[in-house]
């Protein structure tokens, strides 16, 4: 599929991970996020060809691999091209092992360095912060949506359109993976009041596989989601369990997806519910015979 309209001069190529596409009559355009690898770069370039495109900048929602993963060919293609992402994504996308030893703990082993997880490092020439940037003579806006990342930022064009990165889960991937990926949920969760509170014409998360022409409901679904999570997992702890013991009642319980790589994923994600739970006093914690155990007081 080429460049579809979304509204006005806002575009997106859609794929795994959508592409915004913010185009002008000058025929220059910017560009949030990419995708995942190389095949992705060279289909963004010959769909930007075809409709006489030239990026002049590429905004970066954050840090994660499938999200600037084509980053550095595009970067090849076009010169010029000037790679924007907040100061705390920059550090992630310029050392491509730090993510993956953040969610393994240490040096990880070969398994775990997928592409989903581990794209090739690619520099940033510019770190941006929250507020108005002033881009090809247009004013975008640039949100801090922390929670997925801590330096997480959604893109609001002109035209109302928000590009929302991992900020928000589109309802069919919240079915598919029933636990987010999370990393703070106090942030997330005053992510989502902060972006209900915003004028928005229409949203396209990441992996969205429609664009969102009402955003209401599906921040609902996503704080949902998210208390349904919590209350699950406090549910669970009316026994003494340790973390990976949880995880695998999780899993069997919800279906949750699971291989080694989506193991970290959902491990990290339950740290973070289970920090939530712990700061507000819903849960403890015990350390005996070299375990530590959660559970519900």
């Amino acid at each position: 599929m080429g460049l579809v309209k979304i509204h006005g001069h806002t575009c997106y190529i859609p794929g795994a991970t959508n592409a915004g596409v913010y185009t002008t009559k000058s025929g220059y355009c910017l560009l949030i996020d990419s995708g995942i690898n190389n095949t992705i770069a060279h289909k963004i370039k010959d769909v930007l060809a075809a409709s006489g495109l030239k990026p002049k900048y590429l905004l970066t929602t954050h840090g994660h691999a499938d999200h600037f993963g084509a980053h550095r060919l595009l970067k090849e293609f076009y010169p010029g091209l000037e790679i924007l992402a907040s100061a705390g994504e920059k550090i992630f996308m310029e050392d491509n092992l730090l993510g993956v030893k953040a969610l393994y703990g240490a040096l990880p082993f070969a398994e775990i360095k997928i592409p989903l997880l581990f794209a090739r490092p690619v520099g940033v020439d510019s770190t941006i912060s929250p507020g108005p940037l002033k881009l090809l003579d247009q004013r975008i806006q640039a949100i801090a949506t922390p929670g997925h990342a801590a330096g997480h930022l959604a893109f609001l064009t002109p035209d109302g359109v928000l590009f929302s990165g991992d900020a928000v889960f589109h309802p069919a991937i919240l079915a598919k993976y029933p636990l987010p990926f999370l990393q703070d949920i106090k942030a997330q969760l005053a992510t989502l009041e902060a972006l209900a509170g915003l004028e928005i014409k229409y949203l396209l998360p990441a992996h969205s596989p429609e664009v969102i022409a009402d955003p209401a409901p599906v921040l609902a679904s996503n704080r949902r989601q998210i208390n349904a999570c919590l209350d699950r997992i406090t549910e669970l702890l009316t026994r003494p369990l340790t973390r990976e013991d949880l995880l695998a009642e999780l899993a069997i319980q919800e279906n949750l997806p699971m291989d080694i790589p989506q193991y970290f994923l959902n491990l990290a994600s339950l740290s973070a519910f289970l920090s939530y739970l712990k700061d507000q006093g819903r849960v403890a914690c015990a350390l005996e015979s070299g375990r530590l155990y959660f559970y519900n007081h």
